[in-house]
């Protein structure tokens, strides 16, 4: 499926027989279990389509039956100016996740370093990835053509990151992917875990409560126990 799917073989395809536009859209959506949603869209200008009388449907219909074989289901896609179609997919295990399935065994190996990593850390679970999209082999005015974007999707706010778009809450991260670069793609969030700073601060407080209370306890008492040591001296006088 990765030959059939591979990016640089729709842009070849496109850029011989299409003068329009084409957006493909990676999406991976993690879930706090460790499994993985992932949905990728390839769409074509309609407008483009439309003048040399064929479908998006009749130009992929070997890309959507090989990704039917490797596990995907396939859904059509359309909004005002693109038509295309989404390969849905669900992951047990997030790692096991390979973005050559989409932009190319050419422009994205499947080591470890670009896969997504999920760390447990006893009640703590880390989600990470530093990869590497390179399309230096694509030429630069492609871009212009392609429109490309990797999104991730965080059950968590996401920490550190170069993502060209944050969503409000810092859960979606979105890259814009640039023909004839390589594109860098790097994120960290971290789940659950015990924040041992809070825990600290309520401890601190609760002894210095303890202290002043005993404090103020002892003064009290030295003050109620003054005034009976006179009168006994007193007494003793007479």
């Amino acid at each position: 499926m990765k030959k059939v799917l591979s990016l640089m073989a729709i842009i070849a395809m496109l850029l011989f027989i299409l003068t329009g536009c084409v957006n493909v859209n990676y999406e991976v959506t993690l879930n706090e279990d460790g499994s993985a949603d992932v949905a990728f869209v390839y769409a074509f200008d309609k407008e483009t389509l439309e003048q040399m009388g064929t479908t998006s449907e009749s130009m992929t219909e070997d890309m959507q039956e090989q990704s039917q074989e490797s596990g995907y289901k396939i859904e059509t896609y359309s909004d005002d100016k693109m038509e295309g179609f989404k390969a849905i997919k669900h992951l047990d295990n997030a790692s096991s996740l390979s973005l050559s399935e989409v932009f190319g065994e050419e422009n994205v190996k499947d080591t470890d370093e670009n896969k997504i990593s999920i760390e447990k850390k006893g009640s703590k679970v880390i989600f990470s990835q530093n990869a590497e999209i390179d399309l230096t082999s694509m030429d630069e005015s492609t871009a212009s053509v392609v429109t490309m974007k990797y999104t991730i999707k965080l059950p968590v706010k996401a920490g550190e990151n170069n993502a060209n778009e944050v969503s409000e809450d810092g859960k979606t991260l979105t890259w814009n992917l640039t023909a004839g670069q390589v594109n860098k793609v790097e994120f960290k969030a971290e789940k659950g875990g015990i924040n041992i700073i809070p825990i600290i601060v309520v401890v601190a407080v609760i002894v210095v409560a303890c202290i002043v209370f005993v404090i103020i306890k002892v003064v009290k008492k030295d003050k109620k126990e003054e005034p009976v040591e006179e009168k006994k001296e007193d007494k003793k006088e007479e």
